[in-house]
């Protein structure tokens, strides 16, 4: 009998605590994998402004990639920053600073997803 009485015990906490131990939280989404942006070649989503280095022959040395507001436009640009350069723009749209082309993909309300092409 007390056997029984502590295994319902211990199945009814483990059943009440799994829900929590198994989701993760919203801000615990995965990072964007910034060494991979090295080459110039890869995809990214952001949820907050990123700076990672690029390979020598693009010239950039560092580029700092944020999602900003545009009052002008009413809406959510993607900017991608090197030092003296700066490219802002919107969803679907291309750009290219000194060699290196990039898209922008999709713009939310959370995050922006941006494609280097190299």
């Amino acid at each position: 009998m007390r056997r029984t009485t502590f295994t319902a015990v211990a199945l009814a906490a483990v059943m009440v605590a799994t829900p929590f131990a198994v989701t993760a939280p919203a801000s615990a989404a995965a990072k964007p994998n910034l060494r991979a942006c090295y080459d110039g070649k890869c995809k990214i989503t952001i949820t907050k402004a990123v700076s990672f280095r690029v390979a020598p022959r693009y010239r950039l040395g560092r580029l700092r990639v944020s999602r900003v507001w545009s009052s002008t436009f009413s809406q959510y640009l993607v900017r991608v920053e090197a030092p003296g350069l700066t490219g802002t723009i919107s969803e679907g749209g291309r750009g290219r600073l000194n060699s290196l082309d990039y898209r922008v993909l999709s713009i939310t309300g959370k995050g922006a997803t941006i494609r280097f092409e190299g």
